[in-house]
């Protein structure tokens, strides 16, 4: 049960397969917004010039080099019934004495990568960081089984830290990554002492004696929550339904994975000014291990069943909870909202922001992880 040093090495054969498929691709002529459009997801011109820059300019292994600078590590971790899964994570400590243990969970379609630029900022503060790659993601082994729950995921990320010696440990997550948090913090509340999120799901509740009176900023939440639940929330019914029809397609090709991951990166992120190696960086980590496992995560635990019928639906977590709130994640919520679903101790709403805090927007989101752990925090 060792835990090993890791290094991402894209096999020399892995570039070349796919500097070929570059050179084939062959992109749509139909689409023609020159961009990326809300109604219409992104634009040839986008990926045109993306795919140039792709030939021409890129270096993946200059990119792994830069990813190879975190600390990065590999651990068996049994799972009843599932098997043994090869869970990859960064493990950065602070130089600071009595770290404060953070598991720090990404999600779709985003990864490990994304506590890079709030890793230094909350090892200044005192904190010892874990930010694993969920299972199916990046570099984590996936099960061929049915039925890998929410619960399991937990479970893993439980196991983790416990192996790495933090009995007692704070949680952060956003996307997938608040489920798995959420979920870790009703089955182990001994061994959680906070939970802070960037993201949280909740059905609009049921308030018996009428709905509260909301401020602007959390009218603007509710349609941001309605927006995405009435006009863009169809990509993950496709990936609950159908993953593996979609998964063909996307592992095949490296523009399809692009264009894919883009229009959610743009749509989802508040006016970030990605790059073009940010966004073949972000797909390649998806596409270089294959996206079909990542995909199969939403069949396997469909949102729906998460939000209406799931153990977070059902229990109301416990344990001093924080929200940071930015204005274009998926589903902002009302601080009432919050506090029927969550144990609501630390609350900010950020004037900008969307889903991707921890990349998006780093010292916003950190200075409030420092802020509210600290205070919660009981070694």
């Amino acid at each position: 049960m060792s835990i090993t040093p890791f290094k991402i090495h894209i096999p020399d054969e892995e570039l070349d397969l796919l500097n070929r498929k570059l050179e084939l691709a062959r992109l749509p002529t139909y689409i023609t917004n020159a961009h990326w459009g809300e109604e219409n997801g992104v634009g040839v011109k986008l990926i045109s010039d993306t795919l140039d820059f792709w030939r021409t300019k890129y270096s993946w292994r200059e990119e792994e080099a830069k990813l190879n600078k975190l600390p990065q590590f590999k651990t068996p971790i049994d799972v009843d019934g599932f098997g043994t899964f090869d869970i990859h994570f960064v493990h950065s400590k602070t130089s600071k004495a009595n770290g404060i243990p953070l598991i720090f969970l990404h999600g779709w379609p985003g990864s490990f990568a994304e506590v890079e630029k709030i890793l230094p900022i909350l090892n200044d503060s005192g904190f010892d960081v874990v930010a694993p790659s969920l299972p199916g993601y990046g570099f984590s082994s996936y099960t061929d089984k049915r039925d890998f729950k929410l619960n399991h995921m937990a479970e893993i990320m439980h196991k983790l830290m416990q192996k790495l010696g933090h009995k007692e440990y704070v949680v952060q997550g956003g996307d997938w990554g608040h489920w798995v948090v959420r979920v870790m913090a009703i089955m182990y509340p001994e061994n959680v002492k906070a939970m802070h999120v960037n993201m949280l799901y909740i059905n609009p509740p049921d308030f018996k004696d009428g709905e509260p009176k909301y401020t602007p900023y959390e009218q603007k939440s509710i349609e941001r929550y309605r927006w995405f639940m009435d006009t863009n929330s169809d990509y993950n019914k496709i990936q609950s339904t159908k993953p593996r029809n979609l998964s063909f397609g996307l592992h095949d090709s490296p523009v399809g994975m692009l264009a894919w991951m883009t229009d959610k990166l743009f749509l989802w992120a508040d006016n970030y000014p990605w790059t073009p190696s940010e966004l073949i960086t972000w797909t390649l980590l998806h596409w270089f291990p294959g996206p079909v496992t990542a995909i199969v995560l939403y069949h396997n635990n469909p949102p729906s069943e998460n939000a209406h019928t799931g153990l977070v639906a059902k229990n109301v977590v416990k344990i001093p909870t924080g929200l940071s709130t930015f204005p274009k994640e998926l589903s902002p919520v009302p601080r009432s909202w919050a506090e029927t679903a969550v144990n609501l101790q630390f609350f900010t709403e950020h004037e900008s922001g969307g889903h991707f805090a921890a990349y998006e927007r780093p010292k916003e989101l950190s200075d409030d992880m420092i802020k509210f752990f600290k205070q919660f925090w009981k070694a």
